[in-house]
């Protein structure tokens, strides 16, 4: 009986605390989910790069909260996580920070707490950012300043300007990925198909004009799972690194999926995020989802 009365003190501090910390980082309303992306320690964590910062979402999509404090809720723009749990992103400062803008290539070591911006800082708006599965030095972005693709080989230290001979120049570019076995093989889509570079992006090949994906992410055993537009509308698959494409599931939705992440520990679980900023989750390949957030608004929390 004599620890009633302390531990009864500690509980109040606790929760205390939970309470403030729950205040700042409490969710309320996401705008503009630009990015996807899972954890890779096996926690099942959903990470989202918004218009107002970097979101985490747990396994059931029942809790969420902000990553980091007030002053590094930024406009996340081609949020990724690497395979070795690194986050990277790029984007915009907060309206009411003084950092400069572009925020170029900000690289966070303790899941978005805190963020280091040491690389290209303030000369690239990266939209699009690759980090090669299996060798994290290779990174390739897409510069929506100067509607580039820009590549480092040792880990953001130098960057090189692809030629990207073979393409539209005034064609959109809507996502890039690596082959997760050779990071000189880069699959781009684009406003008038999908294209191949064999050469680190210096030249493509387009190799399918009927058909377009929107976003697209890893999935098992080297397949690609992307969403489609064009002679394929909704999610597909790829065992031959784009060359040819298998519808797959069923989108809960009609709104355009403008992002994509598949849990790299669990390639069955898969979420979208859409231009109506909802966020939709399925645990069985893309055939049954549930919406975690509803056109801005948290469903649980």
């Amino acid at each position: 009986m004599k620890r009633v009365i302390p531990i009864l003190i500690i509980s109040l501090m606790s929760i205390s605390c939970s309470s403030e910390n729950s205040d700042e980082t409490q969710v309320e309303e996401i705008e503009h989910v630009h990015d996807l992306a899972f954890d890779r320690e096996g926690k099942g964590l959903l990470y989202a790069g918004t218009h107002h910062g970097l979101l985490q979402i747990d396994k059931d999509g029942e809790n969420m909260t902000w990553r980091g404090d007030e002053s590094e809720r930024h406009d996340f723009m081609g949020f990724t996580i690497t395979s070795d749990n690194i986050f990277v992103s790029s984007g915009h400062p907060d309206h009411d920070s003084d950092l400069q803008d572009p925020l170029g290539v900000m690289i966070s070591e303790d899941q978005g707490q805190s963020w280091s911006r040491d690389i290209l800082y303030g000369e690239v708006d990266f939209h699009l950012i690759d980090v090669n599965e299996s060798n994290p030095s290779v990174i390739y972005g897409f510069d929506a300043y100067g509607q580039r693709v820009k590549r480092s080989s040792n880990a953001g230290q130098e960057w090189e300007t692809a030629s990207m001979a073979g393409t539209n120049p005034e064609g959109e570019l809507y996502a890039i990925i690596s082959d997760s076995l050779n990071a000189d093989v880069v699959l781009t889509g684009t406003a008038d198909g999908i294209y191949m570079s064999e050469d680190r992006g210096e030249t493509f090949e387009r190799i399918n004009s009927e058909l377009t994906m929107t976003s697209v992410d890893h999935g098992s055993e080297g397949q690609l799972l992307a969403h489609g537009v064009g002679q394929i509308e909704g999610l597909m698959i790829s065992d031959d690194l784009g060359e040819t494409w298998e519808p797959i599931g069923e989108l809960p939705t009609e709104t355009p999926v403008l992002s994509l992440a598949v849990d790299p520990l669990d390639e069955k679980t898969i979420a979208i995020g859409t231009a109506d900023d909802s966020i939709y989750l399925s645990k069985d390949e893309g055939n049954s989802w549930e919406v975690i957030v509803d056109q801005g608004e948290p469903v649980f929390n």
